[in-house]
């Protein structure tokens, strides 16, 4: 498979309605975006529209779209008087959510790699391949990626076993901590680095549960989510330190 392809599959459902136009909104929401992972805006700080506008030099429009889905996405939020601002990540919601994600990612691991019941072994063995020409097509991927989007790779990779487990109910639970944990595993992806090392982790636990291993994928499934939740930790703890350093400076 070509890099483009698989490009393009690395990164189907980051797109919003607006992603394939390059329009305004793109672009403000992009920058915006980027700045509130790296911490740029403090906590407080008010997002204004006119602002916004004279700093993209376009009109109100596409700032209140881009806004719009920033909010949709969790990075910014309405306070009571109507102004939007940078919306801190909660760190001790994060651990709760994580332990419930401990418990699915073993269940799913376990039933996919038993084979067992309604599980689809050739789901999984088709997830290994996919993740097998992403490690190989990443040397030519690697600057072309807006990194913090290999979070969706990450969910469908977690997914896919999911559903090659063949448990329903554990997948639709498990789409629902990652939508709710998703604004901060964004955090997991800011560099080159930790994204390969979670391609060699996906395809270690996927070489266990295709072979059957059912040990062996289930303490490398653990260790996998372990350091996603260690990285993403450490990672909101220094936005956090950012944010409220930043001050209440005017954009």
């Amino acid at each position: 498979m070509s890099a483009d392809s698989v490009r393009e599959r690395l990164l189907a459902g980051r797109a919003g309605p607006d992603r394939a136009s390059g329009s305004a909104a793109d672009r403000v929401h992009d920058a915006l975006r980027a700045d509130l992972l790296a911490g740029h805006l403090s906590y407080g700080e008010r997002l204004v529209e006119e602002q916004l506008a004279e700093r993209f030099h376009t009109s109100r429009t596409p700032v209140r779209e881009a806004l719009r889905r920033l909010e949709t996405d969790g990075h910014v939020v309405r306070d009571p008087a109507g102004g939007v601002r940078p919306n801190p990540p909660r760190v001790s919601a994060m651990r709760d959510v994580y332990a419930v994600r401990f418990v699915l990612e073993d269940l799913v691991v376990t039933l996919a790699a038993r084979g067992a019941g309604q599980a689809d072994r050739e789901a999984l063995e088709r997830l290994r391949v996919e993740w097998l020409e992403l490690r190989e097509a990443w040397p030519q991927l690697r600057d072309q990626i807006d990194w913090p989007d290999f979070v969706h790779a990450d969910e469908s990779f977690h997914e896919g076993i999911a559903r090659a487990s063949g448990n329903r109910a554990a997948l639709r639970y498990l789409r629902d901590v990652n939508e709710r944990i998703r604004v901060l595993r964004i955090h997991d992806f800011t560099t080159a680095d930790r994204i390969e090392a979670t391609i060699e982790e996906h395809l270690e636990i996927l070489d266990a549960a295709c072979a059957g291993e059912v040990a062996t994928a289930t303490a490398l499934m653990a260790t996998h989510v372990e350091a996603s939740a260690s990285v993403v930790e450490a990672r909101v703890g220094t936005l956090l330190a950012r944010m409220f350093d930043a001050g209440e400076g005017e954009l």
